[in-house]
Parts: structure tokens; C-alpha cells; sequence
């Protein structure tokens, strides 16, 4: 079958057609994985024929990667502005390492569309993990490491291997909703319970504080005052 030709839509229109593909992709892709979405089912979420849909994106598995560009690029761009953004490093890790948490209680397409991947390395089939740490987790580690670096170098932040502080505190948030049933069945309680949420997230914040400020009393008056000024969206248990 030939491809459709240009579409004759102003620009203006066209742009919302390709956003609208994306938007009922990221949905579809988000709930059945790139093996289970369905391109006819897509076009017909998007409100858009399904020729439409392969002019502006061509296969499926090129739609899923720029669905994954999407998703995973706004994920970094805003923990990369945190980090680089106002306060010292000690206080800029916190409020990421605050907002990762807060980003995994929510569930969003990204933490779905995570789901999917490690499943498909579980079975031992083709993953894109390549793709999502090239486009996210390659360029965030490197810029907490170099967070945790100018801290140390400051003298608010004690030395300690940036790598390893890095991967072991994102590696506590991300336990903590990864094995949520698990904890159910140790606490006999849900570990989403909003109460719960809540003394999780303070938690980490301490533990972050007394395991990387050089003064871990003034690292956790830090944390408090950061947990005071940041609205609780995990603890309503939001899932945008």
C-alpha cells in the first residue's frame, strides 16, 4: 500500500493530530506494553485514521520510541532543572531525591512503561532499557553524581563514593513501591495507606540527610524545612 500523502491541514491542526497520536499512545503503551498496544486501537483513541497515524510516525515500533522520547525526556528535563536550579547541593538533592519519591507514589506512564521493559528483560526478549538510559538515567545519574561532588567539595556534604550514594538512595524509592505487596503482607497494612505515604517520605528525607551532610543534624533541619514547604501529593496518593 502506498503512504497517504501529506495531509493538507494547516499546520496548527496537523500538530494537534500528532500530539493527539502520542497522547492515546503513551495511554496504550503505558497499559499493554509495545507487544499488546495495537496501532487501529490507537488512531481510534487519537480520534485520527490509522493511515494518519503511520505518515506522521511510520511503524509501531518507531511510535513507541518517540513515545518513550516523550515520557522519559520531560522525566529528566524536570529532575534536571531541580538540580541545577536555586540552594545548595546539599538542599538541591533532597528536594530531588523528595520529588523521585513523590514521582514513583504516582504511578505515571513512566513507572508502567518501566514495568513493561523489565518484564520483557525477565523473559529474556529485546527490551528498549538502552533507549530509556540513554534518554533519562545516563544523563540524571551524571548529574546527581556531579551535585553530590560539588557538595563534597563545598564541606556540606561528607565524602562518600557518588555513585554508590546515587544508586543507593533512588534504589530506596524504588524498592519501597516495587515490593509494596510484599510490605502489605509484612505490616498488614497497605504501604500506600496515606499515612504511611507519609511517614515514608519524611523518612527518606532523614536518612538522606544523616547519610550524606557532613553536619547531619543541620542535613536533617534542612529535610524538615524542605518536607514543610512541599505538598504531600504522595501522601494523597495521587497517580497522574
Amino acid at each position: 500500500m502506498p503512504p497517504p500523502s501529506r495531509p493538507s491541514d494547516p499546520a496548527p491542526k496537523a500538530e494537534a493530530s500528532r500530539e493527539a497520536i502520542l497522547r492515546a499512545a503513551v495511554a496504550a503503551f503505558a497499559e499493554q506494553g509495545e507487544a499488546g498496544a495495537r496501532t487501529d486501537a490507537i488512531a481510534r483513541s487519537a480520534g485520527v485514521n490509522k493511515a494518519l497515524l503511520h505518515y506522521y510516525f511510520g511503524t509501531k515500533e518507531a511510535l513507541y520510541g518517540a513515545v518513550l522520547e516523550q515520557v522519559f525526556s520531560a522525566l529528566v528535563q524536570g529532575f534536571l532543572e531541580r538540580l541545577r536550579g536555586p540552594g545548595t547541593p546539599g538542599e538541591r538533592l533532597l528536594r530531588h531525591f523528595l520529588a523521585h519519591f513523590d514521582r514513583m507514589a504516582a504511578s505515571g506512564a513512566f513507572a508502567r512503561l518501566m514495568g513493561h521493559e523489565l518484564l520483557r528483560a525477565r523473559a529474556g526478549q529485546s527490551t528498549r532499557l538502552a533507549d530509556i538510559a540513554r534518554i533519562c538515567f545516563h544523563p540524571l545519574h551524571e548529574a546527581l553524581c556531579a551535585v553530590l561532588e560539588q557538595g563534597m567539595a563545598a564541606g556540606e556534604l561528607r565524602p562518600v563514593d557518588p555513585a554508590v550514594a546515587v544508586l543507593s538512595l533512588t534504589g530506596g524509592n524504588v524498592f519501597y513501591f516495587m515490593s509494596a505487596p510484599v510490605f502489605r503482607e509484612i505490616a498488614g497494612r497497605d504501604p500506600r495507606d496515606p499515612e504511611r505515604m507519609a511517614r515514608q517520605r519524611a523518612g527518606l528525607l532523614d536518612f538522606a540527610a544523616s547519610a550524606l551532610f557532613l553536619d547531619p543534624e543541620a542535613g536533617r533541619r534542612l529535610a524538615l524545612r524542605i518536607l514543610s514547604e512541599s505538598p504531600q501529593t504522595a501522601a494523597r496518593g495521587e497517580r497522574p
